[in-house]
């Protein structure tokens, strides 16, 4: 097959790249800086909104969308609108399946600007039968959102969290992501939406001993009510200092304790 990844430089990204690469397909790799670490196929230069040559693009068989922009308001209305421009350019060449990455925090509950913008996303894209919606949980692996919990628990041996950690949160290991992925870009047939994440969610707490025994580290758990540490990233946020999660991450976690998203893991085994 031959394979367009849009966001490829990103954790996730990266991943497939090399995934579908080392499986036989022919990659081609969009992302800002024409690059993607241990990939050295196919790499245009390439962001959100921006043309898509059609030379580039002829004879692809599928697109896995990743790229989002994080820069506020703005950024939020650039995921949307260039994801959807790229979608319809990409509907019209021909190619047969697109794989949008959406979020757990996608849905109702939603309140986080980057739940409420996977929503507006997977909305914008209902009754297209050509594009499957995925919506993976926390990646672990050597880099994203849990890389960076790995990186804090390295340096400090006292973490902070809230409520005790005791809210759930839906994992999956960037390998098997990577598998699954793979099954729905080449399956004849293949549902529209996926969640794929384990079918047990685990506490943050797990989530930051784990990261803390793969560190060599003792965690040591400072519960803080919830209120208290938003509080706390928002200040840390207006004072610029680097911290491994953020305000809209927190909101979204504590909205996604209402999310009704149930593993589709069991399916994709069947």
């Amino acid at each position: 097959m031959k394979v367009l990844i849009f966001g490829a430089a990103g954790f996730i990204g990266s991943h497939l790249a090399r995934d579908s690469a080392s499986h036989g397909h022919s990659v081609v790799c969009f992302c800002r800086k024409a690059a993607v670490q241990g990939f050295d196929g196919e790499c245009h230069s390439w962001s959100l909104g921006g043309p898509l040559n059609d030379a580039t693009i002829e004879g692809a068989d599928c697109a896995l969308h990743l790229a989002h922009d994080f820069g506020g308001a703005i950024g939020a209305e650039k995921t949307l609108s260039g994801t959807l421009a790229a979608v319809h350019k990409l509907r019209q060449a021909g190619v047969r399946r697109q794989i949008v990455f959406s979020s757990y925090s996608a849905g109702p509950q939603a309140s986080s600007l980057y739940g409420r913008t996977k929503s507006a996303l997977e909305e914008s894209l209902h009754g297209m039968e050509d594009v499957v919606i995925v919506r993976p949980g926390l990646v672990l692996g050597a880099g994203g959102l849990y890389g960076r919990i790995f990186t804090f628990v390295k340096l400090s041996p006292l973490i902070p969290l809230p409520d005790g950690g005791a809210g759930k949160v839906p994992v999956i290991e960037i390998g098997s992501l990577c598998g699954h992925v793979r099954r729905i870009m080449t399956a004849a047939l293949t549902p529209r939406e996926h969640n794929l994440f384990e079918k047990e969610l685990v506490t943050l707490r797990a989530v930051v001993e784990r990261a803390a025994r793969a560190a060599g580290r003792s965690a040591w758990i400072i519960p803080v009510p919830s209120p208290l540490v938003l509080l706390g990233l928002r200040m840390a946020s207006a004072l610029r200092m680097p911290l491994p999660v953020n305000a809209d991450n927190l909101a979204g976690f504590l909205a996604n304790q209402e999310a009704c998203h149930q593993s589709s893991l069991d399916e994709e085994s069947s």
